[in-house]
């Protein structure tokens, strides 16, 4: 009987033992921030810089301070579009304009240009009047297709993305001045016709790097 009492208070030990451990297993002990532990937590705008304990991220080593209110400058997702078709007083407002507004403010402008350039303009080769052409051109967005080949245009494919050798410039002139047929432009410099769908500008000067970041090099 002795024995048994004296057993008795070592089980209880033992089972509020194998608890306590499985309590501590079952947690994630997450410690406090600071602002020396190399990863941003806490209220930091960067790694162990800026919020209410660390340094401000400008006097950080290797910090950036991302704080504060931004302001949209510009349009960055297919370049020259406001500078061909749209009115000179009013690119500043088409680029600080966000996207999803764009062409409900500027659609009918730009089609006015469009007339403005190319009085002749009926269809292009996409198969678009004046009205669909700028209502395109207006949300100045680069699409990226997920499958398949990404390019600006490359005879089959059609905005599906940009790769650095698209020629960018030739295509929009083709789409603006080249009519319906791809095969038979117009402007093309043919039958003393304007030479209006080509820059003249066929490659770099420097050709494309092979590896990261790809761009040629400068001069």
């Amino acid at each position: 009987m002795k024995k048994l009492l004296y057993i008795i208070p070592f089980l209880f030990l033992a089972l509020l033992f194998v608890q306590c451990t499985d309590e501590i297993s079952n947690n994630i002990i997450i410690p406090d921030p600071t602002c020396t532990d190399g990863i941003q937590n806490g209220d930091e705008v960067g790694i162990d810089c800026g919020g209410s304990n660390c340094e401000p991220c400008e006097d950080a080593i290797g910090g950036l301070d991302f704080s504060g209110i931004y302001v949209q400058e510009d349009q960055v997702g297919r370049p020259a579009v406001s500078i061909v078709f749209v009115t000179l007083g009013l690119r500043d407002a088409y680029n600080t304009t966000i996207p999803s507004e764009l062409t409900v403010n500027f659609q009918q402008d730009m089609q006015a240009n469009l007339m403005l350039h190319n009085p002749a303009y009926a269809t292009n080769i996409l198969g678009q009047d004046a009205a669909a052409f700028t209502s395109l051109l207006s949300k100045d967005v680069l699409w990226v297709g997920q499958t398949g080949v990404a390019t600006f245009y490359d005879g089959t494919n059609i905005l599906t993305g940009r790769r650095l050798q698209d020629d960018v410039m030739d295509f929009h002139l083709l789409l603006l001045y080249g009519g319906a047929d791809v095969n038979n432009p117009l402007n093309d410099g043919t039958n003393n016709q304007p030479l209006l769908i080509r820059d003249g500008v066929s490659e770099n000067d420097k050709p494309f790097l092979a590896n990261f970041p790809y761009l040629a090099s400068p001069f």
